[in-house]
Formats: C-alpha cells, sequence, structure tokens
C-alpha cells in the first residue's frame, strides 16, 4: 500500500533557518575548494550496555539483551575528512577542554599542506580561549544542527554494527571493543567517506 514504519528523528524547533542556509552554502565553497582540506569533528559517547535497537529477526522469535547495570562509559572525541575518509581520534574518560586538546595536538599530525578547515559544534569547551589549534581554522556549526556534521552518520553505524547487541562486564571489556570499532573504521577509509557523504 506505499507505507512502511518509519522511526521519526527529533528535530529541535529553535533552529535558525537562515545561519542554516548560510552554513549549507558556505560549507559547500569550502567542500568544493581544492586549496581547503575539510574536517568534520564532534565526541560521542559509548555505554558499555547496549541499547535496545530494531533488528532483523525471524518472525515470532524473541529477542533478549544483556544487561549489567553497571553504566560503564567511553567517550571518543573524533575526526573525520569526508573527501577522502579519514578518519581520527582518540578514547577519552570524558569530554572536556584538556582531552580536546590533546586530540587536537595529535590530530596535527594528520593534516596535510593545505588550508585546514574543522566544522565543530557549539559545546563550551570547542570555544576556551586557552585552546591551541595550530594550523586549524575552527568553523562552527550553526546551533541546533547536528545534521549538518557527517561524523554523526559515522557515531550511528559504529554504533549499530559494534554496540547494538554488546554488553561489557567490564571496563576493560568496553575499551577493548571500542579500540576494535574504531579501529575497523579507521581502517576502512573507503567504508568511512561513504558512510560521511564524501
Amino acid at each position: 500500500m506505499g507505507y512502511t514504519y518509519l522511526r521519526p528523528r527529533s528535530m529541535p524547533e529553535k533552529q535558525d533557518e537562515a545561519a542554516r542556509a548560510a552554513f549549507r552554502e558556505q560549507a559547500a565553497k569550502l567542500a568544493a575548494d581544492p586549496s581547503v582540506e575539510l574536517w568534520y569533528q564532534d565526541e560521542s559517547g559509548f555505554q558499555g550496555d547496549p541499547r535496545p535497537r530494531r533488528l532483523l529477526a525471524p518472525i515470532g522469535s524473541r529477542l533478549l539483551l544483556p544487561y549489567t547495570g553497571a553504566h560503564r562509559r567511553e567517550s571518543v572525541i573524533g575526526a573525520v575528512r569526508p573527501a577522502d575518509g579519514r578518519f581520527v581520534c582518540l578514547i577519552m574518560p570524558q569530554a572536556n577542554t584538556e582531552n580536546f586538546q590533546l586530540f587536537l595536538d595529535h590530530l596535527q599530525s594528520y593534516l596535510g599542506p593545505r588550508r585546514v578547515v574543522m566544522v565543530l559544534d557549539n559545546a563550551s569547551w570547542h570555544k576556551t580561549r586557552a585552546l591551541r589549534w595550530g594550523r586549524i581554522e575552527p568553523r562552527y556549526l550553526p546551533p541546533y544542527s547536528p545534521d549538518f556534521n557527517p561524523i554523526e552518520r559515522l557515531w550511528l553505524n559504529l554504533k549499530a554494527n559494534f554496540f547494538a547487541t554488546f554488553a561489557a562486564h567490564t571496563q576493560e571489556q568496553l575499551t577493548d571493543h571500542l579500540s576494535t570499532a574504531l579501529r575497523f573504521y579507521i581502517d576502512q577509509p573507503d567504508l568511512c567517506r561513504s558512510v560521511c557523504g564524501g
């Protein structure tokens, strides 16, 4: 009958459509400029207990997910270059100014010789005056616009493929599993490019 079940994606009502249109235009120009190396940055949290997600299963079956209730968590600070799928990240206990600076320092060795622009959200630790950006020019997303950041799709893909049914019984188990998942994407730039729409 032309219908299917879809899960609505929540969209904030506070978006400034003029700012979003201006950002879209600016991002398209940067992406088309051969003298610019364009990166997108974000942080994501990973839980030791899986969040229930829709999974393909035989009709009539009943799916059960393990749950430890231990609240194990890791944070990842990462950046992706959609043009070629280069993905750089660090596992951190939390996202804050100090850890973000460690990530910026780490990222410097992956930058090419061109002008480097990095798009990121408006988190407070992204705007601290004490940050040392090196060669990176920060550009901030319009407020309430995570849909403009292609690394968000990478996080969703990674969580769906590696964390849909995974439960960590120790913090080390969570860190090891997360490291394996991140390495999978780091080693497959073509996949990252495809997921991020590069």
